[in-house]
């Protein structure tokens, strides 16, 4: 970025132009006054050669090397005429004198090459003309005298100088004018830049050297002005901010250092951890298999007592009621065991997937046959929908199967009798823009409370979860749903109005498209990466 002008040359430039501005205006006067002067000057010299010739008739002499020329002009008759007269100078001076007795000279001012021509002409009234003659200093005219007043005018009396002399003055005086507010005007810019320099530049660009020391990074810089005015004051309340900031990036270091300690900690804490749950997994998914076994025996045995049971006329009722309760308590731990089986291999990260060609709709139609013996049991009609043309899909057919049974087994359990449990399966387009079938499981249950919509594909979550409810279960089919469906690229959602059923949906993508994986630390590194290339980063 290209710097402007510094701080020391902008206010060198503006109060030089403004010391040459003040001084131009206040020597303005005498430079005016100077060419008044000598014209006034001139005009007192012309007055009194005039005086001289009236009191005396003869002149002063010379000036300047040349005679001094007095002519005298009667009106009516030209005394001394003057050869090559310039007749407008004696028309104005007439014609003043003519409109107006009070005025009595006429004056001007000419430059001519390199002198002044002085020109002035004193009106001579009747009545001085009377004393003049009678003093002969010039003779009366032959022709009888008209009879005028004493304040008719009578003649005029010319002097026409030049002065080289009184045009050198001006020159001189001027020249002296303007050399002295030059140098006026020099000498004042000169002892303001040493002033600025010494009180004001100079503190100024210590404190910016600091300040630039400090933005490329070092908190050891400090100016310590002893100026002993306000600059002293900003350089120690600099200094001391400066001080703080250096005390608050040491005191980061160290806590730095100690987050850097428990981040050690944390991780091997996270690594035990780790292999905790994964030896947890392990153990879950083993005695979960190794409960399977016994359990399938105890549930043969009690379907065989069962059989029996059912072809003995002569059996007690309490005990096929007995047998009963045995193999439902034992289908429903059968099915918590799976459960958790299931779950435990997902954590463990061993369940694998196949991915093939799927039939959305032979999937919902083996459904409705195997949820029907349930459905009916409960009264509840069972139903699928299909929409025309139904494309397949990429998936793993038996994964999907489970995600659908749970629904259709929730929908079944939760809805009263006499009521109808839909399975829409329909074509459509995802939340990303990709062709899917998205298959709908719909209930005229209760329905999901708003406050538990957003939990309750979480892991052991349940609706009523008090130990009274009238429904058991592990709370993790919903769970195992949402985690089968991210393995398969799918996702599930709800939607639900408390009081008029819910509705568990899963778009299944035409083309399945694995799951990319995000490096963990990827945010990590690239945090610690910018805080170290900050000035002063840990």
């Amino acid at each position: 970025m290209a710097q402007g002008i510094s701080l020391a040359n902008k206010c060198q430039i503006l109060f030089g132009i403004a010391v040459f501005a003040l001084l131009g205006g206040a020597l303005a006067v005498p430079w005016i006054r100077t060419g008044k002067i000598v014209s006034d000057s001139q005009l007192e010299v012309s007055r009194q050669l005039a005086d001289t010739w009236f009191e005396s008739g003869q002149t002063t002499g010379w000036s300047e090397g040349s005679a001094i020329p007095i002519r005298v002009l009667r009106v009516d008759e030209i005394l001394f005429t003057p050869d090559g007269e310039d007749e407008s100078f004696l028309e104005g001076a007439l014609a003043a004198f003519e409109a107006d007795a009070s005025v009595g000279e006429w004056f001007e001012r000419r430059n001519e090459g390199e002198a002044i021509r002085y020109r002035y002409a004193r009106a001579i009234r009747e009545r001085e003309w009377s004393k003049l003659a009678e003093r002969e200093i010039f003779e009366r005219p032959s022709s009888p005298a008209v009879v005028r007043t004493a304040d008719t005018l009578a003649g005029v009396l010319l002097i026409d100088r030049r002065s080289s002399f009184a045009e050198d003055q001006i020159e001189w005086n001027r020249i002296l004018i303007v050399g002295t507010g030059l140098a006026a005007g020099s000498l004042s810019i000169l002892v303001f830049h040493l002033i600025l320099k010494r009180l004001i530049f100079g503190p100024v660009r210590s404190l910016t050297a600091v300040a630039e020391r400090v933005d490329e990074g070092s908190t050891s810089a400090r100016s310590r002005l002893t100026t002993g005015d306000d600059f002293e004051r900003l350089s120690r309340a600099f200094d001391g901010m400066l001080d703080r900031l250096a005390e608050g990036q040491a005191q980061l270091r160290r806590v730095n250092e100690s987050l850097d300690l428990k981040i050690g900690e944390l991780a091997e804490s996270n690594v035990g951890l780790f292999e905790a749950n994964r030896l947890k997994s392990e153990f879950l998914a083993n005695v979960s298999h190794e409960l399977r076994t016994p359990l399938n025996s105890i549930i043969g045995f009690a379907e065989l007592l069962d059989e029996i049971a059912r072809t003995d006329p002569n059996a007690d009722p309490k005990r096929r009621r007995y047998i009963a309760n045995i193999l439902q308590s034992g289908r429903n731990l059968l099915e918590m065991i799976n459960e958790l089986l299931q779950m435990a291999k997902i954590e463990a990260g061993r369940l694998e997937v196949t991915i093939g060609p799927t039939g959305v709709k032979d999937i919902c139609e083996g459904l409705v046959a195997i949820m029907r013996p349930q459905s009916l049991a409960r009264r509840i009609t069972l139903e699928a929908r299909f929409e025309h043309d139904l494309p397949g899909v990429e998936s793993d057919a038996a994964k999907l199967q489970q995600i659908l049974f749970n629904f259709v087994s929730n929908a079944i359990k939760f809805s009263p009798e006499d009521t109808t449990v839909v399975i829409d399966a329909r074509s459509g387009v995802g939340a990303d823009g990709t062709p899917c079938v998205c298959v709908s499981v719909i209930d005229q249950g209760p329905g999901i409370p708003l406050d538990m919509q957003d939990t309750i594909f979480e892991k052991f979550r349940q609706v009523d979860a008090s130990h009274t409810r009238a429904h058991s279960g592990t709370g993790l089919g919903l769970a195992i749903c949402r985690e089968l469906a991210e393995r398969l690229g799918a996702r599930v959602a709800l939607a639900s109005v408390p009081g008029e059923g819910a509705t568990f949906s899963v778009e299944v993508p035409v083309e399945f498209k694995g799951a990319r994986l995000e490096p963990l630390m990827r945010e990590h590194a690239s945090t610690a990466s910018s805080v170290a290339a900050q000035p002063g980063g840990i």
